[in-house]
């Protein structure tokens, strides 16, 4: 099954705090998938990860400008399976009040999901 999530998977992460590089590290380790990081901070640590995109949407923005920043990235994802994983709180309110929207679009999941158990 990971051999086949490898070819189709597409990571879009939200946040750039500790559970976001554990996340990445996570993804990129199991599934050898690049990831795209939307965050408002320097995170400069991810900057110098291989395999990671950072686009500078912070969870401030308006709802319309980060779901056309997400549209956007949901088209690159061409056949791949977007996966959209909330790691940063402060992106919550803003999953909330879209989540049917990006529920259509994204399989949605939470940080904590995927880094469970990572030793």
């Amino acid at each position: 099954m990971d051999d086949l999530l490898r070819d189709c998977l597409y990571p879009v992460l939200l946040g750039s705090n500790t559970q976001c590089h554990a996340t990445v590290r996570r993804i990129q380790k199991r599934f050898g998938s690049d990831c795209i990081v939307l965050t408002g901070k320097r995170a400069l640590t991810l900057r110098f990860m291989p395999g990671v995109r950072l686009i500078d949407a912070a969870p401030g923005l308006s709802d319309d400008l980060l779901l056309t920043v997400l549209q956007d990235v949901e088209c690159e994802s061409a056949l791949a399976i977007p996966l959209l994983v909330v790691c940063d709180k402060a992106y919550e309110p803003f999953v909330q009040r879209n989540r049917m929207w990006l529920e259509s679009r994204f399989v949605l999941r939470h940080a904590a999901e995927i880094t469970e158990g990572t030793p």
